[in-house]
C-alpha cells in the first residue's frame, strides 16, 4: 500500500505525473534519497527546537542544540541544520510560550494510499492544541503548498477524531519568518486529494 505523508501530498497536488513519480519514489525509499529537504535531514535542529521549548524557551537549549549540531559528520547537513538553528533563533518563534504534547502518527486511508500526518511539533500555547510543521529548506515556503499542507492535516486530525480549529495548524517558515495558519479548509482540496490518490494508485508499482 502506498504511504504518503501529508507534507507530500500538498507538494504533488500541482505537478505533473513524470514530477510526482520522484516524489513517489522518495516516499517508497527513504533511506535512498538523503536529500536536504527531507524532514528527517533535520531532526538534529528540530529536536532542538522542541527542548527549548520543554526547557520553557531556555537559551541553554540552543546552546546544547548548537553543540549536537556542531557534532555531525557530514559538512553539508551540518551547515543546513545550523543555518536552520540560526533563522529559528532570529525568528519571532523564540518569544512564543509553548509546551511540547504527544505528537502521534495519525492515518487516513483513501482508496489504496495511507496518508500520514505527522507534523514537525504539537504543543499547547495559551490552552489550545498546536500542530506546527516548520520549513527547514532554504528557500521560501510555497504559499498555497502551505495552505493545502494545513488543509490536508486538518482533514486527517478530523478523521482521527481530532477536533481542533484549522487556525491551530500551523506551517512556520524559516526561511523567511512568516507563519502560516490555516483558515478555511476548502472543500476542493479533498476533491483533489483523491482525484490525486488515482494516479498515486497507478504510478506507485512503477517508480
Amino acid at each position: 500500500m502506498p504511504r504518503i505523508t501529508v507534507r507530500a501530498m500538498a507538494e504533488m497536488l500541482n505537478l505533473s505525473a513524470y514530477e510526482q513519480s520522484r516524489i513517489l519514489h522518495d516516499q517508497k525509499y527513504p533511506k535512498q534519497q538523503p536529500q536536504s529537504f527531507r524532514t528527517p535531514y533535520y531532526a538534529p535542529v528540530l529536536t532542538g527546537i522542541r527542548e527549548f521549548y520543554r526547557q520553557k524557551n531556555s537559551p541553554t537549549a540552543l546552546v546544547a542544540a548548537q553543540n549536537d549540531i556542531a557534532g555531525i559528520t557530514s559538512a553539508t547537513r551540518r551547515d543546513n541544520n545550523r543555518r536552520v538553528l540560526e533563522k529559528f533563533e532570529q525568528s519571532n518563534q523564540v518569544k512564543r510560550l509553548l509546551t511540547p504534547k504527544t505528537n502521534s502518527k495519525m492515518e487516513l486511508t483513501i482508496g489504496e494510499v495511507q496518508l500520514k500526518l505527522s507534523t514537525d511539533f504539537r504543543a499547547e500555547e495559551t490552552g489550545k492544541d498546536k500542530f506546527i510543521y516548520y520549513n527547514c529548506r532554504g528557500t521560501a515556503l510555497n504559499v498555497e503548498i502551505a495552505r493545502l499542507t494545513l488543509e490536508i492535516a486538518h482533514w486527517v486530525l478530523e478523521a482521527n477524531s481530532i477536533s481542533v480549529p484549522i487556525q491551530n495548524i500551523e506551517y512556520v517558515d524559516l526561511a523567511t519568518g512568516k507563519a502560516y495558519r490555516g483558515s478555511k479548509r476548502r472543500p476542493t482540496t479533498v476533491k483533489i486529494v483523491k482525484s490525486n490518490v488515482k494516479i498515486i494508485e497507478a504510478l506507485w508499482p512503477t517508480v
